[in-house]
């Protein structure tokens, strides 16, 4: 598992391990299919500036966003890797990737617009040198629920999603609202229905690119179904034993899904 609590960020070393990023994709050893590296793996880039992860299994791991592709790596759908890890890699790829994008976007100060010229030694900031502001990595907010309606759960397909990928209702929570106000606003927005009894269950980062998926359960009220135009391709009512294809148990979505139906069939 990763370790992210230590008092020091260490500099890059020859016994680190490194995951290698390239625009949106993660780099892996073409024979092996690695995204962990050594630094003898790939010779980093003058420009590169390898960001401090954490401690997996004992050993430093750095982020780092490259310009191009070394010899012997190949670029990687970053989602469908993330999807085919365990927990504890699911959390390596997305702190990393979070990190990296992160430290790509904040090279100025966002008040004064003076250049970043060091990182912070025991901590991921960036303060300004002229006004002193810090910077701290960005984290949104976001709900997401799995709503139930008897026998049946809400599913939805985004305009964007590829067909028959279907998956819950997820918001950005707006400034100033509270977290069960979001789902019941988001749910209404999308699709057009009113619910209640929302439970708060987990929640996880998605580093698309730096959200925290707040996960809910929540029961059917009233209301017709009516996909928001531009956001919502199709959504509907889907009986528990007659499900399409859900996401994986390693996002929340897929937990979140199966919790619900756990809670379904208790109540049968």
């Amino acid at each position: 598992m990763l370790t992210i609590g230590t008092s020091t960020h260490p500099r890059p070393h020859n016994e680190a391990l490194f995951l290698l990023m390239h625009r949106g994709s993660i780099l892996t050893t073409i024979e092996s299919h690695d995204f962990l590296v050594t630094i003898d793996q790939f010779q980093p880039e003058a420009e590169s500036q390898p960001v401090f992860c954490g401690e997996w299994h004992g050993k430093d791991v750095f982020a780092c966003l490259l310009k191009s592709v070394p010899p012997s790596f190949q670029e990687t759908d970053f989602r469908e890797l993330l999807f085919s890890q365990d927990e504890a890699g699911y959390y390596l790829l997305s702190r990393s990737r979070q990190l990296a994008t992160w430290d790509a976007d904040h090279q100025f100060c966002g008040r004064c617009g003076t250049s970043f010229n060091k990182r912070h030694d025991t901590e991921h900031t960036k303060i300004c040198p002229k006004c002193n502001l810090r910077h701290y990595p960005r984290i949104s907010p976001c709900v997401i629920v799995a709503i139930r309606k008897e026998n049946q759960i809400l599913l939805a397909r985004g305009i964007h999603s590829p067909p028959n990928r279907f998956s819950n209702i997820a918001g950005f929570v707006e400034a100033g609202e509270s977290l069960e106000q979001a789902v019941v606003r988001e749910v209404n927005e999308e699709v057009g229905i009113e619910v209640t009894n929302i439970q708060y269950t987990s929640s996880q980062p998605w580093s698309f690119p730096h959200q925290l998926m707040v996960g809910f359960l929540a029961d059917y009220v009233s209301g017709e179904i009516i996909a928001a135009p531009g956001e919502i391709a199709e959504a509907g009512w889907y009986n528990i034993d007659q499900l399409p294809p859900i996401p994986p148990p390693a996002t929340i979505s897929g937990q979140i899904i199966l919790e619900q139906i756990e809670r379904i069939k208790q109540s049968q």
